[in-house]
């Protein structure tokens, strides 16, 4: 253990990065045949990594491992794991305006965000992390020499980083894309609302006929007001509006996805000042990577649109 001892925090590190590969690999093997029927790309990140599962499994480590009762040991992991995965999903909510996951279909959750099924797999999971997997980790990397742990720890962290990044910079594209559509929406629906059915018109509240308000406050109210609709009053809404492409033609082969969006896609003027979304895979894949997610203030387009089914539908997931 000589190589642990003269670089803990690397091989913590590296500790870190296998733990959350083996929460992907669980995430997007297990987890995605179970509710979706095949392989996905789960996590935020690009890489084959879901880092809450590193910093649960690296807690538990260091903070219980010295737990003797099995019992004490299941019932604590699975209390400090449900604590940091509510915690990381508030936190994650309130960055991004996004709900990644959902129990809210499982009993006995709290909010949504943590559930006893969830909890009882955080147990199990954690006393072999303590009892089996981490020592056999840390015994496996003592025989790697210093530097090489040293290294590969500082390697692994710059990739994750640039992960990130990029990560991110798709997430804020698909988040600005989806506000230009809104508000594009929003100014549709002010421009053609007397020619809109009497029993669409009487849902309408009136802060989305007031065409004093600014475009993000419209945007805003109509996004509300497309989460309440029935389908079929949706359906005539779409045949009353024309919508824009959600991808760029070409590049990513999704042409064909637009034109069903758009329904027809002749009767939309080439002059037209209608935002052209252009949309590629790397920004739609946060759709297939969480099967719950929610983007809270976009919701109601998403499902004008039908967003989330040609994202679906690109993924082979439809």
């Amino acid at each position: 253990m000589e190589a642990i001892r003269e670089a803990p925090v690397s091989a913590f590190v590296l500790s870190f990065f296998v733990l959350s590969f083996a929460g992907w690999l669980w995430e997007s093997t297990v987890c995605a045949l179970a509710h979706r029927g095949s392989f996905a790309n789960s996590g935020f990140l690009l890489g084959p990594i879901c880092p809450i599962y590193g910093v649960g499994s690296l807690a538990c480590w260091l903070l219980l491992r010295n737990i003797e009762g099995n019992l004490a040991l299941f019932l604590a992991s699975a209390v400090l794991c449900c604590s940091i995965e509510y915690a990381v999903g508030v936190v994650l909510e309130r960055a991004t305006h996004a709900r990644f996951w959902d129990y809210s279909g499982f009993p006995l959750n709290i909010n949504g965000r943590v559930c006893l099924y969830g909890a009882l797999l955080f147990g199990a999971a954690s006393w072999l992390i303590c009892r089996l997997i981490e020592p056999a980790l840390l015994s496996g990397l003592s025989s790697l020499p210093t530097g090489a742990i040293r290294v590969l720890a500082v390697v692994l962290t710059g990739i994750a980083i640039c992960d990130a990044a990029a990560s991110l910079a798709s997430w804020r594209r698909l988040s600005a894309s989806l506000e230009r559509l809104r508000t594009d929406v929003a100014e549709r629906i002010d421009a053609e609302l007397q020619e809109v059915s009497h029993g669409i018109i009487g849902r309408i509240p009136d802060s989305v006929r007031d065409r004093a308000a600014t475009a993000s406050v419209r945007g805003r109210a109509v996004n509300g007001w497309l989460l309440t609709l029935t389908d079929a009053v949706m359906d005539a809404l779409r045949e009353r509006i024309s919508l824009p492409a959600f991808v760029a033609d070409g590049t990513f082969g999704l042409r064909t996805a637009a034109k069903k969006l758009t329904g027809n896609a002749q009767s939309v003027p080439a002059t037209s000042a209608v935002p052209k979304l252009s949309l590629n895979k790397r920004e739609l894949r946060f759709f297939n990577a969480f099967t719950h997610l929610k983007m809270l203030p976009y919701e109601g387009v998403i499902r004008l649109t039908g967003l989330k089914d040609r994202a679906l539908e690109l993924f082979g997931r439809r």
